[in-house]
């Protein structure tokens, strides 16, 4: 059951983040027209979606999932900022706050047992 789960929001925050990020790299208008609302520079939304793209590479692969899975922690934490920073409407950023929280339950999910002996460790001390 909790690989289903495991599995199950891997596949939606890869494909919301593949989605996003190559719209990004091709260039599509409405979406650079979002980024330049958030005083996002064109070359720096480039450089977020390619790393988007790459990430959802990584969250794929065994090895690199942990790694990929704090980069997004990172890019979906600073994307939530930029949008407060912006003074838009707050709406603008359940996108990300979405992302945020699939990452952080990957995350959990990912690192269980680890998460589960620190837990353990520290109740004996």
């Amino acid at each position: 059951m909790k690989k289903r789960v495991f599995y199950a929001l891997l596949i939606l925050l890869s494909i919301q983040l593949s989605l996003v990020g190559v719209l990004k790299v091709v260039g599509f208008e409405p979406l650079h027209q979002q980024l330049s609302e958030l005083n996002v520079p064109p070359a720096f939304g480039l450089f977020i979606g390619c790393c988007e793209v790459l990430a959802v590479a990584g969250i794929w692969l065994k090895p690199t999932r942990g790694v990929a899975l704090l980069g997004l922690l990172f890019l979906m934490i600073s994307a939530i900022a930029v949008h407060v920073g912006a003074g838009v409407a707050l709406t603008k950023a359940i996108p990300a706050g979405i992302s945020f929280l699939l990452v952080c339950s990957l995350l959990y999910l990912n690192n269980r047992t680890a998460i589960q002996e620190i837990l353990r460790q520290r109740a004996s001390i």
